[in-house]
């Protein structure tokens, strides 16, 4: 896994996502991403429309075969054969190629699917990172509100810093629905 993440770090006040390990490896998860999903898991901040989870009981409609939605006009990176649908950003479906561990986001507006995490390990450290830094976050006394922008700026680069360092797909694509939701997080809409 890119990030170290243990199975308490994701907790906090999101509900938090485990399949039991012969649901995950029916979906066709294995190695590193089958020991998270089942071990440490995905949450969910339904306050922020995170919405993240696969049903306990196996239900082949999470797997996209994505020779049919090519055929229905979506684009995949090349060797991308199946994925499973693991969640929602506010927009866009969230998917997992099981054979790699790669995240991908279903990008409805382009119909296109874009590498958005190296691995689960990433989207969580991510989505963490977006929620941890609103739930801590507090004005100063004495800022102005060009001091407060600044100072907003300069913290969520530090966090964008520190996720690009080891996985940079999160930002890399301009579709890619975490370089808005970062960008609001530094123009204050979640603060």
């Amino acid at each position: 896994m890119l990030f170290d993440i243990d199975h308490e770090t994701p907790a906090g006040e999101a509900e938090v996502s485990r399949l039991p390990e012969p649901t995950a490896a029916r979906y066709g998860f294995a190695g590193e991403t089958l020991d998270f999903l089942v071990r440490t898991g995905i949450p969910s901040a339904e306050d922020f429309e995170f919405s993240f989870g696969l049903p306990v009981e196996f239900d082949a409609r999470y797997v996209w075969d994505c020779a049919e939605e090519t055929k229905n006009g979506w684009t995949f990176p090349d060797g991308v054969e199946k994925v499973v649908k693991i969640g929602n950003l506010p927009v866009n479906a969230v998917v997992v190629d099981p054979g790699t561990g790669t995240v991908y986001q279903y990008t409805d507006a382009v119909r296109e699917v874009i590498p958005l995490h190296g691995d689960v390990s990433s989207l969580v450290k991510t989505m963490v990172s977006f929620l941890g830094y609103i739930s801590s976050y507090s004005r100063g006394e004495d800022e102005d509100d060009d001091e407060e922008y600044a100072r907003r700026k300069r913290e969520v680069g530090a966090l964008l810093d520190a996720i690009r360092r080891t996985d940079p797909l999160p930002f890399a694509h301009e579709h890619s629905e975490w370089v808005e939701l970062f960008d609001n997080l530094e123009g204050g809409v979640f603060t």
